[in-house]
């Protein structure tokens, strides 16, 4: 809660003080990077006051093993997936070009023409591969370092505060709270501008499911760098759905909309067939408490 009123009021300040909103895309971007750092800032915090170590889960550690590779890739094809579904949704087109874009960022009329000649002359193939090179460059990179600031304080602090908790009702409180979290940014125009009302509900279904993937993860793992990488690179990579849908609203597409909502939720019965049937290491039907120890 600490973390929400802090977060809160910071974008208060940022909205009513400095004017950011869906008309400053670039105030508002840096905003949102900073906002990131926020819930660590706090659990360090607390922490301090509670006097608990740094690391009291040890899930701040780099145990790299064959889990932080599947992390990395894992966002490519989600949005590979989501693509493909969001071209099934109602009034979508699967098409390679730059309407989408332009509706999506109100680009301004005067360059409009100058992005559909920058796009004609970059065929699909090779948009594919410089947005999927560049977002797996960035997530282990400089979307690392923002989404640490979170995943510091919700797939470690958060985790170790819920160490009774069995694994489903874990993910489900973590991400409430990290979608809760979110909601200022989504009514200054983060992530759904023309549905910013609905985008706060939105946001905290896609935070549930997203949590579930990273906190299965981060437990098997034994380390929260994972949600650190998975949490960047689909930040990274999920732009690439605009480039190549036409049509559709907030509520369907992208990952942050009924597409991804679908491909998060196949990812998450994918996840619960593996830890039931091939791992058997029962994460998903144990404690956060045993999961650490395990």
């Amino acid at each position: 809660m600490a973390v929400c009123l802090f977060s809160w009021a910071m974008a208060a300040v940022a909205h009513w003080g400095f004017g950011m909103g869906a008309d400053t895309p670039m105030k508002l971007g840096t905003f949102s990077v900073v906002y990131m750092f926020f819930p660590m800032l706090i659990a360090i915090v607390l922490q301090a006051i509670d006097k608990e170590k740094f690391n009291h889960t040890g899930l701040v550690n780099f145990k790299f093993n064959w889990l932080w590779l599947v992390v990395w890739l894992l966002p490519v094809v989600m949005v590979g997936l989501c693509i493909f579904v969001n071209g099934l949704m109602p009034g979508v087109e699967l098409t390679y070009n730059a309407e989408q874009l332009i509706n999506q960022y109100h680009v301004p009329e005067e360059q409009q023409d100058m992005l559909r000649e920058q796009m004609g002359m970059m065929p699909a193939w090779l948009m594919v591969v410089s947005v999927v090179f560049s977002g797996l460059l960035a997530g282990i990179t400089v979307n690392a370092v923002a989404t640490f600031g979170e995943e510091y304080g919700w797939r470690n602090y958060l985790v170790g505060a819920l160490r009774e908790v069995k694994f489903w009702k874990a993910a489900l409180f973590i991400g409430v709270v990290w979608g809760l979290w979110h909601f200022p940014l989504i009514l200054m125009g983060h992530n759904y501008p023309n549905e910013p009302l609905w985008g706060v509900l939105l946001m905290v279904v896609m935070c549930i499911l997203l949590g579930v993937i990273e906190l299965y993860f981060v437990l098997k793992a034994k380390s929260m760098f994972v949600a650190v990488i998975f949490h960047g690179t689909i930040n990274a990579v999920s732009g690439m759905v605009i480039y190549f849908t036409l049509g559709g609203n907030d509520f369907l597409n992208g990952m942050p909309g009924l597409s991804g909502f679908i491909v998060m939720a196949l990812t998450i019965l994918c996840i619960w067939i593996y830890d039931k049937n091939i791992s058997k290491e029962g994460i998903c039907s144990q404690t956060i408490g045993e999961s650490l120890a395990r």
